[in-house]
């Protein structure tokens, strides 16, 4: 996977919370090529969302927004594995996740603390372009 690329969706994603706007899946599959794996194409997410916060405390990803407004499903497996405390606080505990009201709940609150952030990495001067280096674990 190219590291451009996973800059690239990073600056995406930064640029979408400085100005308190959502990406679209297609948005990020149009970066890549139509035979690249889609596995590759969430790893390169996963990885941009990881350059920019621990995904455990706080997840870029959620920015990621579907045709209803939600992130898909790598969000919330990131955020069940990452914070399952609070997942189980919103969806309860042994939930299967599937209540779209709950699920918004779990994305609402994310994307706020992501606006927050970015907000506060743009007041202390902080360019787009420095990016976290990739953290030895993964998201999940």
């Amino acid at each position: 996977m190219s590291t451009d690329r996973t800059r690239d969706i990073a600056a995406i994603l930064m640029h979408a919370a400085r100005r308190k706007r959502l990406v679209t899946y297609q948005e990020l599959h149009a970066l890549f090529s139509q035979d690249e794996p889609l596995q590759s194409r969430y790893r390169a997410l996963e990885d941009a969302a990881r350059s920019l916060s621990d995904c455990a405390s706080l997840d870029y990803g959620c920015l990621m927004s579907l045709d209803n407004g939600l992130p898909g499903d790598d969000f919330f497996n990131r955020f069940r594995h990452g914070r399952p405390r609070e997942y189980e606080e919103v969806m309860g505990f042994g939930s299967a996740g599937r209540s779209t009201t709950k699920k918004r709940l779990i994305a609402d609150a994310e994307r706020r603390r992501v606006f927050e952030h970015a907000s506060r990495m743009a007041a202390s001067g902080n360019p787009a372009s420095a990016l976290r280096p990739y953290a030895a674990s993964k998201c999940t």
